[in-house]
């Protein structure tokens, strides 16, 4: 029997497959979950480097949590690291996520703060 996450794996390279490749003034944005953290990184696939990351460990102690307010948060410090290097569009990868809950109110908050997608 196959697990939920390797179902998501397989469904993490459909998805790759079919997005465009994230470039330098375009990046691909890959969030991904765990049962402690939320990560998030801007990843230019043309030189295989990533180009800004954060997650909900970069938070305070008493703001680290695992919730929607916490990917809020990361969501804010993730927008301000992609003005930084003055990038306004990206590609969104879900990674096989659903699109509910954690990673909705992230890519929210992103548009929020002006980052297209």
């Amino acid at each position: 029997m196959i697990s939920r996450n390797e179902k998501r794996k397989a469904k993490h390279l459909k998805i790759t497959n079919k997005l465009s490749k994230g470039s330098a003034k375009i990046p691909r944005v890959c969030v991904y979950k765990s049962l402690h953290n939320f990560y998030a990184q801007a990843i230019n696939d043309e030189k295989h480097i990533t180009l800004a990351a954060y997650s909900t460990k970069n938070l305070d102690a008493s703001k680290k949590a695992n919730n929607i307010n916490a990917v809020k948060l990361v969501a804010k410090g993730f927008a301000e690291a992609l003005k930084q290097l003055k990038i306004k569009q990206i590609v969104f990868d879900r990674s096989g996520y659903i699109y509910h809950g954690k990673l909705q109110a992230f890519c929210d908050t992103l548009r929020e703060e002006g980052i297209k997608f």
